[in-house]
């Protein structure tokens, strides 16, 4: 408390009074002091995620409209794993080389996330893997698509495989998706109706395949998930396709009727048109 309170600039009975002010504000408790420390509640790290969240805005916000006579700002893009990714990177590099003072923040996240970020406004664009529900949303179809398979470990017992069928994908003990918003794949279309999701051995779930893949190195568990990720080149991991092959598109979305930042909007427009080469 006495370092904050410095960094504050105020004493710390006052920092004190400051703090229980704010809770009285919000009628919840947003601290729990011991003679040790002050932490947070569940309810203080809510409010804490939603300051950072506003500040974030306030920024943005400044940055867009303090650029007038050049494109300039920050391009905000929220993407999952996908290699469809380069069709974004492609774009922004042709953008950078007419406009240099326009810069990007990228965040990485499972679909959840990503749309989470993109409804609150704290990305731009969104690169979501199908199934996406594209309706409340303008978006744009990539070319892309990615081929749905499981990662395993060279030493486990799928090492040798060459491909997974439905009947060995139920043999296997799963790490999926844990995107809720909508199942990552039919498996049930994909099998024939032979197996469905809720009759797999799921052993756990991940958002990010990279400590998912360390799983399957040590021969724990096999990832379901898609091909050309960089943390799945490595001599301790194979992908083995689905067979037959099962694959998945992309689509970049953005939220209907946003006026875009003359940076965002500069991106948008070099987007399309590497789209349309």
């Amino acid at each position: 408390m006495t370092e904050a309170a410095n960094v504050l600039h105020v004493t710390q009975p006052t920092l004190s009074r400051q703090m229980a002010d704010l809770e009285r504000q919000m009628g919840c408790t947003l601290f729990v002091r011991t003679n040790r420390a002050t932490m947070l509640t569940a309810d203080g790290m809510r409010l804490r995620q939603r300051a950072e969240e506003i500040l974030q805005l306030v920024q943005q916000t400044e940055d867009e409209m303090g650029t007038h006579e050049e494109v300039a700002g920050v391009v905000r893009i929220g993407a999952g794993e996908t290699q469809a990714m380069r069709v974004l990177t492609n774009a922004f590099a042709e953008l950078r080389r007419d406009h240099p003072h326009v810069t990007c923040q990228l965040y990485t996240g499972n679909a959840d996330a990503v749309e989470e970020r993109l409804e609150r406004g704290l990305v731009d664009f969104a690169l979501m893997i199908e199934p996406v529900d594209v309706q409340k949303y303008d978006h744009l179809e990539l070319p892309t698509r990615d081929t749905v398979g499981v990662v395993v470990g060279t030493r486990s017992p799928w090492g040798r495989l060459d491909a997974v069928t439905p009947e060995v994908l139920a043999q296997m003990p799963l790490l999926v998706s844990s995107r809720t918003t909508h199942r990552s794949y039919d498996l049930s279309a994909w099998s024939g109706g032979t197996i469905q999701s809720e009759q797999l051995n799921v052993v756990g779930t991940f958002d990010l395949i990279g400590n998912a893949a360390l799983l399957a190195e040590a021969g724990t568990a096999c990832v379901l998930g898609i091909s050309h990720l960089l943390e799945l080149q490595t001599s301790r991991l194979r992908f083995l396709p689905l067979e037959p092959a099962l694959t998945t598109g992309s689509v970049v979305a953005w939220k209907k009727h946003r006026i875009f930042s003359p940076a965002c909007q500069a991106f948008l427009e070099q987007l399309r048109a590497t789209l349309a080469q």
